[in-house]
């Protein structure tokens, strides 16, 4: 039987681990709620945040913290980049995004992530790396926190609550929303679908190269290229979970999942942890397919 002490210390740990996942799925949130693409590149883009905190705390000493930053400015770019290059020719001039559509998205971003994939391979092997980043330890009632973990954890919450105030307080954050529900009363509002869904896009990488960047205080020696083959089906039953294009659902999903993950591993082998927190996901679909969140 496995000490009340060991539960404990697995469940707050599970709700700082549940905030990263929580961040590194919100951008998958966004871009699937507002442009209804679902980006099979997902993973391949935390991959990409991940690599590139590591070569900025090699190359200039930055912690996660402000190598996410850094990302997030990346990520932004590359994210209106990718709009146009694999998501305008297919959605431009629509009112309605089909699904025929979607599987035209879908496949486009599948391929996206097998190139990116085998780039990494090349550019950087397969060896395991990490970045050097240890803050220390703060002991609660026994408990000893580690502070990386704190510090991504709360930068993780900021996140979700500034993309929230963004969503529900801006002039440009209504018109994603509206973009979002109907894309043609929201042209007869004045609102440029092609330059919203883009930004959103922008956002929604941004969001996940900075999630990329709080996971390496988890992967001290395991960034690589194939990062993306775990946290990505994390990222989809984590937005499944709290519900698609719902900013809160991100985190109900990822402390959901982080929780679990944690907790169960105390009683049961690591790979049945991870398949019973994926199996959560059939009775959600089945009681509110819609998510936690309503």
């Amino acid at each position: 039987m496995a000490e009340v002490g060991t539960v404990v210390a697995s469940l707050v740990y599970g709700v700082l681990l549940g905030f990263v996942f929580a961040a590194i799925a919100h951008g998958l949130n966004l871009i699937w709620g507002v442009t209804k693409v679902v980006n099979a590149a997902h993973g391949e883009f935390i991959m990409l945040g991940a690599y590139g905190a590591y070569f900025l705390n090699l190359a200039w000493g930055l912690d996660p913290l402000l190598a996410s930053v850094v990302d997030a400015g990346l990520g932004l770019a590359v994210g209106v980049v990718f709009y146009f290059a694999f998501l305008y020719r297919e959605l431009r001039g629509k009112d309605e995004i089909g699904l025929q559509s979607e599987l035209v998205t879908l496949v486009a971003t599948f391929g996206l992530s097998l190139v990116l994939v085998n780039v990494g391979i090349i550019a950087w092997k397969g060896d395991p790396r990490g970045l050097r980043y240890n803050p220390g330890n703060i002991v609660l009632g026994g408990l000893s926190v580690p502070l990386g973990g704190v510090y991504v954890g709360l930068a993780s919450l900021g996140i979700i609550a500034i993309s929230h105030v963004f969503l529900s307080r801006t002039y440009l954050g209504n018109a994603i929303r509206a973009y979002s529900q109907d894309i043609a009363a929201a042209k007869l509002m004045g609102v440029n679908p092609t330059s919203v869904a883009a930004i959103a896009t922008g956002i929604g990488f941004a969001m996940t190269m900075a999630g990329g960047a709080f996971l390496t205080v988890y992967l001290r020696a395991g960034i690589t290229p194939f990062v993306g083959l775990t946290y990505a089906p994390i990222s989809f039953v984590i937005v499944v979970l709290g519900g698609r294009g719902k900013m809160w659902g991100s985190l109900v999903g990822g402390v959901t999942i982080g929780v679990l993950l944690d907790v169960l591993q105390v009683f049961v082998p690591v790979e049945i942890a991870y398949a019973a927190a994926f199996l959560v996901v059939i009775p959600v679909l089945a009681l509110a397919p819609e998510g936690i969140l309503r």
